[in-house]
């Protein structure tokens, strides 16, 4: 029989509400990732060059992080064949643009930067030792995928390439297939985009100052992105604040900013363009076998071989080995 002294009253007393149920926590397949940002989120933001996280999709990665995402970057190179703004002290320019990399990663909120130690490969010219094209991109693949296995992102966003750079366009291939080794459980991919009307206009305002670049030396008909391509366009005008002193950390380097008018400036700082890259969905294990220090898992041979330049390559192979 109940002792009626220990009966939840909860239970018996009808003028007592039954507690609601707690609802579960949205899983990510409920909601727009991009838009509706949950606190614990987590995002792998993946470049080739310092400067690339503020010039590129700084306002990206603020938007993520003020609403409490898990922001990590990951850059491949230090950008050793950048072009300073003026001479740099001791001459070390890669380590130099490390510094404002990590600074800058702070300004706009990031939880987190891993450098991939490739080499900057240059706008063009011949590779060196070392250089972030000279890798096979199922080698950088490799790395990437490690971390993302290592990270389990939400969301993984990677700069499309559209600007003609070759480190751009050989990360943006790598992050495709790292992703694409995750499987089903890996995260939504978006490429950050330059639609092609915004740099149309951004070659017409800029080629009298600097017409003389690599990037105005580039056919203006491939440059950009096709606007019909673009799949998201995102309001990031509450963070330009945040991008704007991330980009004033990156002293060494001149801004592709610099000089446009008000209008032109605000619709590349407040605005971003997206594309979800949809990939199809593979089975991937890591190869059993231990993974040599210097070397990279060769897909076509289904099995590690070792570096042309092993001494140079070793750190990165190994990164996340």
């Amino acid at each position: 029989m109940t002792d009626p002294a220990t009966t939840d009253t909860a239970m018996t007393d009808p003028a007592r509400p039954t507690p609601s149920p707690v609802p579960p926590a949205r899983q990510p397949a409920d909601r727009d990732l991009l838009r509706d940002v949950d606190p614990g989120d987590r995002w792998l933001v993946v470049v080739a060059h310092p400067d690339d996280e503020s010039f590129g999709c700084g306002s990206l990665i603020a938007h993520a992080a003020v609403r409490g995402a898990h922001v990590t970057v990951a850059c491949a190179t230090r950008g050793e064949a950048g072009e300073p703004s003026e001479p740099v002290d001791g001459g070390d320019l890669g380590a130099v643009r490390e510094a404002e990399l990590r600074r800058a990663a702070a300004r706009l909120g990031a939880a987190r930067v891993e450098l991939l130690d490739y080499r900057d490969s240059g706008f063009d010219g011949d590779l060196a030792p070392g250089a972030l094209c000279a890798a096979p991109v199922h080698a950088v693949a490799a790395v990437l995928h490690r971390l993302a296995r290592d990270l389990r992102p939400h969301v993984a966003v990677v700069l499309d390439g559209s600007d003609g750079h070759r480190d751009h366009r050989h990360v943006r291939v790598a992050a495709r297939e790292a992703v694409r080794r995750l499987g089903a459980g890996g995260p939504r991919l978006y490429e950050h985009c330059l639609p092609a009307s915004l740099m149309r206009r951004w070659l017409e305002e800029t080629s009298g100052r600097r017409g003389d670049d690599a990037y105005h030396a580039l056919d203006a008909a491939g440059l950009g992105r096709p606007d019909a391509e673009v799949t998201d366009v995102l309001d990031v005008a509450d963070v330009l604040d945040r991008r704007e002193a991330a980009m004033a950390e990156h002293r060494s380097q001149g801004s592709p900013f610099d000089g446009l008018g008000d209008e032109l400036r605000r619709a590349f700082l407040t605005t971003d363009h997206l594309a979800r890259v949809h990939l199809p969905v593979v089975t991937w294990r890591e190869p059993a076998e231990a993974v040599p220090a210097a070397a990279y898992w060769d897909l076509g041979q289904a099995r590690w071989r070792p570096w042309p330049d092993a001494a140079g390559h070793a750190a990165s192979a190994g990164a996340f080995a």
